[in-house]
Order: structure tokens, then sequence, then C-alpha cells
């Protein structure tokens, strides 16, 4: 017979094709071979005269025994050839021997973190012990029901009765906004009528309008006030604050007498038409407003001058007698008027002829009192203001919990000063959203993380004879917390020897073969194997021990679920989570570890370009998507790796470290949290008449809002495709939608309820598009 390997003589020829799932390495089982075999009979001279077909004929059973042979063989060789390589391994571990060959580490379960609220009954300080255990309720994740989850202290905490719960007033307003065309005033203040004149002095700058309306404002802070609104609109100077603002209407008014065009002089007579006596009582410094029709301007008297105006000069006229002769002379004084010059700190922007028409309104008296509005909502931007805080804490207080009174909540770094009676977040990391008042800081903060500890569990006993010495932990998965470090996270467990404790590596290449040292693996079903030879072996007799924490996963209780103590505290009155937990990880699963483990091979240890730091940012536990640009610093001093990641701000300071652990000593490095930007897009497309609307529109809904599974997957939409700051191209929508089977016609395409005509939309700087706040909708219907 001719050799097995000749194309000719398969059964099946083999056709393997690259990026396939599983490779088809069988040419055929038992029947394809067996008939081959039996025709190829005829093609060897030596059996040209054989006829026998009969069952039990020794060359047909021979005949039949080769074929299981070659369909055991290929059956066998299929099975080796998919699990030799990582992307079609499929047997348990079997993924997690390969990316082992290139060093890669497989990304354990990480356990999640909370920040929890205590309340203290009495005036004394409260101990709160490290390890001390807190249990949170059943709850529903994405995956389904979960289980309660054990948090713990990780360090003692001493909880303050004096900063339990503090009421954060609200922020008044201190800048006018620009422009305005109203204002808020103390209700009950009010001394003008609607169409006066009015006269706004921003700390000096003068502007004129006229009062349009008075309203009485209903206000969430229930405080009492009107509302003015004016004629025109107004522009503030920079730094105009209701502080240094003043409103004024007149108290009387006269005319014009002359005015000099283009400049700031104005002659008013000095006496009314009625008294003689009634002088026109204006000052230098005093403000006035000069109004003609409809128009109004506000100016600051800088000069005054009294003079006398003559109207006709003397006269002299003859007395004469009835013979018309004169008899003397009689001379009539001048006729004059007492004027009153006034000039302006500017010019008025009146001609010559207005002077007929113009009023001076004078002594002006105060129309209002402006009071700056509270704002209904704390903004991390301002300082909290915090009435009840009298007494100084008796210990730091530098994280707190701020809530709302729709049970939103954030956790904030900052300075608490009780002597300004106010608390001042910092700028990072972001908080994401404004709370509405009113608010409540809790000052008692403490920090816990997931894991139930397990003390002196008796792993096994050493044997000096054997070369490698492995042991299993009891209970699964381990827990791992995060870490400033490379890998960005840290393991709880602590393996004793007798009485020493040995020292975990990542592998035994290059150890001592005296080091006290051993290696940890998990596997595919998250149980951990500890194993021991690779340095210094066992002692024979000795007992191995292990301390640990178990319990991870990327399903974090939700808001106020964590509350239950193991262990009674006396003294203790609540303790709560107001936001979260954070931080949780599931491990790597297999399909994940054929993406992440060649990423990471290139890396080899160090971070250099921005694809370097695009990888190690997208492995570290929580972070949805990474995007690194070369950019400026936020001091503008000089070029930075910028990295943004969609994550929780609180797994930031994680990331930030694992990547200055990767780079190059010095390298600019910040890591910042994008923000999400709610965005949504509808869809309305055309059907063929012979597809079911409903299947087109679910096939649409998933290719444009499918589930993340592994890196890279998802719909179109999803922020993990997207990124920070990823730019949303038209066309890539419409060829999307246009592939689903049974689309014939695109009608029109909305983003954010504008038509979605130009090329792409880019979110604002430093967030990413959030469809799963607007939402997705396809013909009217939500994907």
């Amino acid at each position: 017979m001719s050799c097995a390997c000749d194309p000719e003589r398969c059964a099946t020829p083999i056709a393997i094709a690259a990026g396939l799932a599983l490779l088809p390495r069988s040419p055929g089982g038992f029947a394809q071979w067996r008939r081959h075999l039996l025709a190829a009979i005829g093609r060897e001279p030596g059996l040209s005269h054989w006829r026998a077909r009969e069952p039990g004929d020794l060359g047909l059973m021979l005949v039949e025994m080769s074929a299981y042979v070659l369909d055991v063989t290929s059956f066998y060789d299929e099975l080796v050839a998919n699990e030799s390589y990582l992307g079609t391994a499929s047997l348990p571990d079997a993924r997690r021997r390969h990316v082992a060959l290139l060093g890669h580490l497989p990304r354990p379960a990480m356990g999640s973190a909370a920040w929890l609220a205590a309340e203290a009954d009495g005036t004394r300080l409260l101990s709160l012990p490290a390890g001390s255990a807190v249990r949170s309720g059943a709850f529903k994740s994405p995956a389904g029901a979960e289980q309660p989850q054990v948090f713990e202290t990780e360090a003692d905490a001493l909880i303050e009765p004096r900063v339990n719960r503090l009421a954060v007033a609200r922020v008044p307003a201190s800048s006018l906004p620009s422009p305005f065309d109203h204002i808020q005033v103390r209700a009950g203040s009010v001394r003008a009528r609607a169409d006066m004149p009015l006269v706004v002095d921003m700390n000096g700058t003068l502007a004129a309008t006229r009062l349009a309306s008075q309203q009485p404002l209903h206000l969430r802070s229930r405080q009492a006030a009107s509302r003015l609104s004016f004629a025109g609109t107004l522009t503030p100077p920079a730094g105009a604050s209701y502080a240094t603002t003043r409103l004024l209407t007149p108290g009387a008014r006269c005319g014009a007498w002359k005015l000099t065009p283009g400049t700031g002089e104005l002659a008013v007579l000095d006496s009314s038409s009625v008294s003689l006596d009634a002088r026109v009582a204006i000052h230098i410094g005093d403000i006035v407003a000069l109004s003609v029709g409809s128009s109004t301007v506000a100016r600051r008297v800088s000069g005054v001058s009294e003079t006398a105006y003559t109207l006709l000069g003397p006269l002299t006229s003859d007395i004469k007698d009835a013979a018309n002769a004169i008899k003397g002379h009689l001379t009539s004084p001048a006729i004059q008027l007492l004027v009153t010059r006034l000039s302006f700190d500017a010019a008025l922007p009146f001609a010559a002829s207005d002077a007929a028409h113009l009023s001076l309104h004078y002594a002006m008296v105060e129309a209002a009192t402006p009071q700056a509005p509270l704002a209904d909502t704390l903004t991390q931007a301002d300082n909290a203001p915090l009435p009840d805080c009298f007494d100084a804490p008796r210990t730091p207080v530098s994280q707190v919990l701020l809530t709302d009174v729709h049970g939103e909540a954030v956790s904030a770094h900052g300075v608490l000063d009780t002597a300004a009676q106010r608390f001042t977040p910092d700028a990072s990391p972001p908080w994401g959203r404004e709370l509405t008042a009113p608010v409540n800081l809790y000052g008692n903060v403490i920090a816990v993380t997931r894991g139930e500890t397990v003390h002196g569990e008796v792993l096994g006993i050493g044997d000096g004879a054997q070369a490698l010495q492995s042991f299993r932990l009891k209970k699964k998965p381990l827990t791992y917390l995060s870490a400033g470090n490379a890998a960005g996270r840290r393991s709880t467990l602590s393996v004793w020897v007798g009485q020493v404790r040995w020292q975990e590596v990542e592998s035994f290449y290059g150890v001592a073969s005296d080091a006290r040292v051993y290696t940890v693996r998990h596997n595919d079903a998250g149980e951990t194997d500890i194993q021991f030879g690779g340095g210094a072996r066992l002692p024979t007799g000795a007992r191995v021990l292990a301390n640990y924490r178990w319990g991870a996963g990327a399903a974090v209780p939700p808001a106020d679920s964590i509350k239950q103590l193991a262990k009674p505290i006396p003294g203790l009155r609540r303790l709560f989570n107001a936001v979260p937990a954070y931080g949780g990880a599931d491990a790597e699963s297999p399909a994940e570890l054929a993406v992440r483990g060649p990423q990471s091979a290139l890396l080899l240890g160090r971070a250099i370009s921005l694809a370097d730091f695009e990888a190690a940012a997208a492995q570290q536990n929580g972070v949805r998507a990474a995007r690194a640009s070369w950019r400026w610093d936020a001091q503008g001093l000089g070029p930075a790796v910028i990295v943004a990641v969609i994550a929780d701000p609180g797994v930031v300071p994680t990331v930030q470290a694992a990547l200055r652990a990767l780079a190059e000593d010095g390298a600019p490095l910040s890591v910042q949290a994008a923000s999400a930007q709610s965005a949504r897009l509808d869809v309305d497309v055309s059907i063929a008449a012979d597809q079911d609307p409903d299947a087109v529109i679910t096939a649409i809904a998933a290719a444009l809002w499918a589930p993340v599974g592994l890196p890279g997957s998802g719909g179109l939409l999803r922020a993990e495709r997207l990124g920070p700051d990823g730019v949303l191209f038209a066309s890539a929508v419409v060829a999307c939608v246009m592939a689903v089977p049974g689309v014939t016609g695109l009608n029109a395409l909305r983003l954010d309820a504008s038509d979605f005509t130009d090329i792409g939309r880019r979110p604002a700087a430093g967030a990413y598009f959030a469809f799963e706040a607007g939402g997705v909708y396809i013909n009217g219907r939500a994907a």
C-alpha cells in the first residue's frame, strides 16, 4: 500500500484555515477508513485476485482492525493538535499551562472593597479592632442571585461620636451669573415698583435698567425670597458677587435744562417751579440715573457747581413827563436763574436736543436687599458648610461619605476644618454626580475588604524525601486584594512551616536551593495549590499551616447592604455602606487567557509605548477599557502619558501604581477615570416583507448592544468597544445595522435627539458615551 501521508490516499483531504476555533485534523472515522481501505485493495497488484468478502474472512478482519486503529489514531491526533495551541485548547487547565510557558500568571479572583459609615453611641471614642467582620445581605447581580458576602477590617479604627452624622448646609452662590436678567432678593425688602428706574451697583460698576416685575419664589430651601426681573440683560464685571451688589431706586426726579453732547456735563435748575427754596440736593459721589424714553444710564456724580445764568441783562429806561421830556432814568436788574451744573464719571450718550426729554433720577435709596441663592445641589467644587460642627474630632478625619435626599452617595477625601465649619473635598477622584440637598456627612468611615479569615488551617506534614510537595487549600477562592504593585494585587495567604513563615514567589526560576519559598497556582475551578521544593524542601515531620481569607468575585453588594456585624460591638449604633462595594473581579476565564496571555507576554515586564500602557491598564482589576495618549500634564508643564480608564474611581490609584511599577523611573504618567456621558441612539429601519420584524429588531439590538464577553466583543455601542474619548462614526453604525439580514433600508439615525449626519461624534474630553444611561432604540423599541 502507498504511504498514509499521500493526500490521494487519505479518506478526507485536510484543509485547515487560519483562525479556527477547532482544528479539523481527523480525516475520517471508522466507516470512512474501512471504505477507503477496501477501495485501495484493488489498486495493489498482490491483492488483485482476492475476492473474499465474508465477515469471517481473516483479511477482512485485518482491514477492519486497521480502520479501527486509524479511527482511534486520528481522533487522538485531532485532540492532541487542538490541545497543543492556546486558541483551540479546551480541556480543564490546558490554557493555564499554555500561558505559563509565556510567563503569564492568570489573574485570580479579586476581592472587592467598601467604605462603611459608622455611628457610635455616647461621647467616648469607640475602638473597632482589625479583623472585625461584617456581612452583607443576599443580593442580585447581573449574573443572578448572590449569597451574602463577608467583609473584614484590615486595621484598627476609632469611631468618633462627634462626627457620626453632620448636616451639610446649602452652599450659597458667591458670584453673579453672567449675563443675568433677574436677581433674587430678600422677601419684604422690595421698595420699588414696576417700570421704575433701577440702578445695580456691582462693587462700583454701575448698570441701569427698569424693574419689569416682582414675583414671590417657592424654593426647595424654603427661603423667603422674591424675584426681581429686569427690562433688559445686564453683564456684571468679572468676580462680581452678591455680597457686593446693591439695588438702588430714585427717591426724586427732575428735568434737565441744558445738555452738553459727548461730555459728562449736565445743567439743571436749582429750584423747582413750585418753590424757590426746593434746591436739587445732589452731591459729589452720588449715584444717579438719567433716562430719555426707554434708554436709561447710570452715572456717578464727579462734580457739582452752582452758578447764576443771566437770561436777560439789566435794562435802562427813560422816565418822561407828559410833555415827553426825560425827567430821569430807571434801570431794571438782570433776570438770572440759579443753575446747578453736574459733571459725571463718563460721557452721556444723549444729544443736545434730548435735554427737553431727559429725566434725572437722584436721591437713591435701597430698592431691595440681594440674597445669594442657596444651591439645591452639592458639587465636588463646593466647600460643604457644616453649621453643627463645633468641636474638633479627636481622630483625624479625611475620608467621608456624603448622602443626599434621594439616597445617592459619594465617597470623598478632603479636609475637615472645624474652625471654618466646612469640609473641602479633594478634586480627585471625581465624584461623577451632584448630590441633591439636604446632604449629610458621615465622618466615621471605615475601609473593609472582602474575604473571610481562615486561621491555622493544617495543610499537611512535610516530607523531605519528596522533591516537589504540594497541598491544596480547603476553601476557595483565595482572596486577593488590590495593591500598588506591578501586578496590581496582593495575596492574603501566609504559610508557616513549623514556626517559620515561608515566602511566596512567582516561580522557582533562579531561587537558591535553600530558599524557603513556595509558589501558588489556581485551576479553572478556583482551587488553590501550594507547591514546595523548588527551593528548600519541606522538613520531614513539620506541620504546614496556612492563614488566608477566602471569597472573591466580580459581584459586589449594592449600597446599604453591608451592615450586619458578625459579632455585636457594644456602643456601635450603626454600620452601613452608603456607596456600593467596588473592585471585585472574577478570575481570568480560559477564553480570556487566550487573549490576555499573549498581550501580557508582549510587555516583557515593562511598559514603553502607548500600546504597552493600554494593554497593562486593561489587564488591571476593574478596568473595562483603557486608552493611552501623549498629552500635556495637568499643570501644562510638559508632555505626559495620560491613561484614561473606564473604571470605578476607587481603583484608579491601584492602576496608577501598577503602571508606575512597569514604567521607566521618573516617566511622566497619570491615570484618570473617564466620566460617563449619557447618550441615546435612535434607529429607524425598513424591514423586508418576508421577514419577522421582531426577529430583525432583536438582531439589530444584538449587533449594537450585545453584552460584553471576551475583550473586544460585545455590541458596537458598548463602552468597552468605544473606550474613553472614543469617536462614534456614523458609517460604522450604518454598516452594522445594514449588515443585519432582513434590513432593507435605514430611514433615520439620530444621536441625542439630533440627526446623526456628521462623520462622527466624540464625547467630551475625558468622557465616554454611556448608552446604558440614555438607551438604544430600534423603531421605537428599547434594545
